[in-house]
């Protein structure tokens, strides 16, 4: 925008003697310059459309982008979870059959999944491994010669069992616990949990409507550890001692043992994932409800936060043939390697 120069003149009229001067002023007057008013609507008219851009990016696409982010993260924590389950599997294994000295197997779990640069942060994990936060117990009455003598393997409250966890809170999708517990994967989520993996609990028909019936108890060993953050942990598997003993002769439900049924007790905070697991893998065997087995469940913590319940599979003596137990201690160690 320009101004036009301010100048005056003087016309001058002569009549005789006399001189009449009149002046006059050219007004300044304001000029647009086109050019510039079109840059400047262009400018604003771009910042509008990137800003919508931004908006739209942010509001819609990065949600679905983090939602996949964590979605995968937990495809991967249930593989490496898997992955220490058949660790330890393979190391009872490899212990009952040939007796092997202690190994150590390394398991890598990824604590949290990745975010977006700028537009949003990762989701951070938690990596828990207890060997106070869930507990085993087995007991039934077995004949030796006319004696009955009863079998617990341990007493309630003892330090038997353990929990490794993984709790993420996920923002976009949803939040999850993944626990191995007594061999047995549950996943753990806002409307109910489920065991992704069962404990090695084998129900088999023997005939005449009797079972065979083999279960393992692991105990997991060591200092409790927890971790917060991003990145990868490895857990340190060893395995210190296990024990099988097949037992043939259970005492009859009318014989006068104590206890009269194979109890199988679990305290944990999963309580509708062990109950129905005790429940289908029984009854998917052919036993039957109320007559070959029965499962219960009574709450011990009352924390309304961290409820605890002991679910007890009872199962009928009389419906068994051989009942093959196997007691391993695993200790834990949390490797710092790979860790962020």
């Amino acid at each position: 925008m320009s101004e036009h120069m301010v100048s005056t003149f003087s016309e001058v009229k002569g009549e005789g003697d006399k001189t009449e001067t009149r002046s006059h002023r050219i007004k300044a007057r304001r000029q647009w310059n086109d050019e510039g008013v079109a840059s400047t609507v262009g400018t604003i008219m771009a910042l509008m459309v990137f800003m919508a851009f931004l908006s739209m990016f942010t509001n819609q696409y990065v949600p679905v982008w983090m939602e996949e982010n964590e979605s995968s993260h937990m495809i991967v924590a249930y593989g490496q979870f898997s992955n220490l389950k058949n660790a330890i599997d393979l190391q009872i294994l490899a212990g009952t059959i040939q007796g092997v000295p202690p190994t150590t197997i390394t398991t890598p779990v990824t604590l949290g999944s990745n975010g977006i640069p700028v537009f949003a942060s990762a989701t951070a994990g938690y990596l828990g491994a207890y060997n106070r936060r869930s507990y085993n117990n087995v007991s039934f009455s077995f004949n030796v010669g006319t004696t009955i003598l009863d079998y617990r393997s341990p007493q309630f409250g003892s330090t038997l069992g353990g929990t490794i966890m993984l709790e993420c809170p996920n923002r976009y999708y949803v939040p999850q616990t993944l626990a191995y517990e007594n061999d047995a994967i549950i996943l753990q989520q806002e409307d109910g949990e489920y065991m992704r993996s069962s404990p090695q609990l084998i129900v088999t028909p023997s005939g005449g409507n009797r079972f065979d019936i083999t279960y393992t108890q692991v105990d997991l060993r060591g200092d409790d550890t927890k971790y917060v953050g991003f990145g990868t942990r490895g857990i340190q598997t060893i395995l210190r001692s296990v024990s099988s003993t097949t037992f043939t002769n259970m005492s009859a439900q009318d014989s006068g043992g104590d206890p009269t049924f194979l109890n199988i007790t679990h305290t944990t905070r999963y309580e509708s994932a062990w109950y129905n697991a005790f429940d289908l893998l029984l009854e998917d065997a052919g036993m039957q409800p109320g007559v070959d087995y029965s499962v219960t469940s009574t709450q011990v913590g009352f924390d309304p936060m961290d409820p605890v319940y002991r679910v007890n599979l009872s199962i009928n003596p009389n419906s068994i043939s051989l009942f093959t137990f196997t007691v391993a201690h695993v200790e834990l160690v949390t490797a710092e390697a790979g860790a962020t």
